[in-house]
């Protein structure tokens, strides 16, 4: 079994289909795709992701004209076009999903405990406006958290216990096995890619860190740090006897210096997770930002990938 895991696409439509378009390049066989929240905020084509998701979960067939109108309008070639449509098409009632802090707050049920910043705000105010009905109450019915059960896997947009909330981008030692209820806690939030794995034997502390360079370090056990080298993928194989919290990074606005779209694949059969990335034009994007009159750094965020 092959999953897809898409976070934090935040309304950026060229980059969530070049994940689409670098899988059938990449001959990438899909089973199920996982997506831990915030399909909406900051960026331009909420609707346009929204109706993607929407029919990657539910598979409903109306929506196919819709997808269809809109891809093709993108600034594409015409065989990408129907690749990236055909992928759509053929993971129908494939997707978990499960709600983040942006989704929440454009419908009105803002987090309890993540304050936003004015132009997260700003962008959230304006989604609201822009968003349908049906993507609206398609939002309101996702649940903080979901499982599958048979593959150990839980999907959630922050943590188990508190999905909603924010603490561990500012502290990674609020992470422990105690907290990971299954063996590998799928989440996004932070905008950058990470894996931690954790044991019993230490079990209120990360027992290591994978960040995007892939170097491991015994002294990244309390406080998460960045390095100084940046590489743009990574791979964790995956034991039985531990806990892992694998973090894909964002599909539409990643914070990691690489401003390409961010995704894993995690294979069930080679027990092994795998960060990728997929470039797209963010300039296009960028001008879409500012044409829907959203917050110029929100632009410039695309662009620079920070």
């Amino acid at each position: 079994m092959k999953f897809l895991i898409i976070s934090d696409i935040h309304s950026n439509l060229e980059a969530l289909v070049s994940v689409f378009s670098d899988l059938h390049n990449n001959n990438e066989k899909i089973d199920r795709i996982l997506i831990p929240g915030d399909i909406v905020g900051y960026g331009p084509n909420p609707n346009e992701c929204c109706s993607i998701v929407r029919f990657l979960k539910n598979g409903k067939t109306y929506l196919k004209n819709e997808i269809q109108t809109f891809v093709q309008e993108l600034d594409l070639d015409e065989a990408d076009k129907k690749n990236i449509i055909d992928f759509i098409f053929s993971m129908s009632k494939k997707a978990n999903v499960v709600a983040g802090n942006h989704d929440r707050e454009v419908i009105g049920q803002p987090s309890l405990c993540s304050i936003m910043s004015a132009s997260a705000g700003n962008a959230a105010r304006w989604t609201t406006k822009v968003l349908k009905k049906d993507n609206s109450r398609f939002l309101d019915s996702l649940l903080y958290k979901s499982k599958i059960r048979k593959f150990g896997i839980e999907l959630v947009h922050s943590t188990p216990v508190y999905p909603q909330g924010y603490r561990y981008v500012k502290n990674a030692a609020t992470l422990n096995y105690d907290i990971l209820h299954s063996s590998i806690t799928i989440s996004g939030h932070t905008h950058k890619p990470s894996a931690y794995l954790y044991t019993k034997q230490k079990r209120n502390i990360s027992a290591s860190v994978f960040i995007p360079t892939d170097q491991f370090d015994n002294r990244l056990m309390l406080v998460e740090r960045e390095s100084m080298e940046r590489q743009e993928t990574f791979d964790v194989l995956l034991r039985p006897d531990q806990r892992y919290y694998i973090n894909a990074g964002s599909v539409g606005q990643p914070r990691d210096g690489t401003p390409k779209a961010s995704y894993m694949i995690y294979d069930t059969v080679a027990k092994k997770a795998s960060l990728k990335k997929s470039a797209y034009n963010t300039e296009v994007v960028k001008k879409k930002v500012l044409k829907a009159t959203l917050p110029f750094d929100l632009a410039e965020r695309i662009v620079k990938g920070i």
